[in-house]
């Protein structure tokens, strides 16, 4: 069964990661805490967080579509979040099988999201939704899944909060970078990620 987890933007290293069972808590102060921008701050993987993008970078994250992004942008996008250590969290979202129809029960974390990213501290960022899928199926199934479940994602934080689309960069990894690579078909490879670009 496939079922998408969530998280702005799969990539093998996270400053939060909401673990499965705690789904249910997720709270508007948590994502606001792990998509903080505070630059020498250490975070909870001890790391400093959030450095300065060089204008380079910045200038790149500006310019990005809002939406159908090639393989090539998402692998670039993708470094720069690697580089930069940007601020992320990922979000276990529940879709039903197949499909990009949303459970009842992960609305309430794009809720607690979706308030967060209203906040003056976050009202100006612009956020990569990434979803990711495990290693089971086909690749390219996998590929198309991930996109248009982060793009469901997207949908309903504009339709139900009112974020301007343009802030929301949806973006489908598929299963090219699974959260654990020593088990490609864990329930944890199957989130959506959400980062704070800027």
């Amino acid at each position: 069964m496939k079922t998408f987890v969530a998280g702005l933007v799969a990539l093998p290293f996270f400053l939060a990661t909401v673990p499965e069972g705690l789904a249910e808590s997720l709270t508007s102060d948590t994502v606001l805490r792990s998509l903080a921008r505070t630059p020498g701050v250490a975070t909870r993987s001890l790391k400093p967080s959030a450095r300065a993008l060089t204008a380079a970078d910045a200038d790149y994250l500006s310019r990005l579509p809002s939406r159908g992004l090639r393989i090539d942008m998402k692998d670039k996008l993708a470094d720069i979040v690697e580089r930069n250590d940007l601020p992320r969290l990922d979000i276990d979202i529940r879709f039903a099988y197949d499909s990009t129809e949303i459970s009842a029960r992960s609305r309430a974390d794009l809720d607690a999201l979706g308030v967060a990213l209203l906040a003056d501290s976050l009202i100006d960022a612009r956020i990569a939704i990434n979803g990711h899928t495990d290693a089971a199926g086909n690749d390219a199934y996998n590929l198309g899944l991930s996109e248009r479940r982060a793009e469901a994602v997207k949908d309903y934080l504009t339709r139900h909060h009112g974020i301007d689309e343009e802030r929301l960069i949806a973006v489908g990894f598929g299963e090219r970078r699974l959260k654990n690579t020593t088990h490609p078909q864990a329930a944890e490879n199957r989130r959506v990620e959400v980062v704070n670009l800027y």
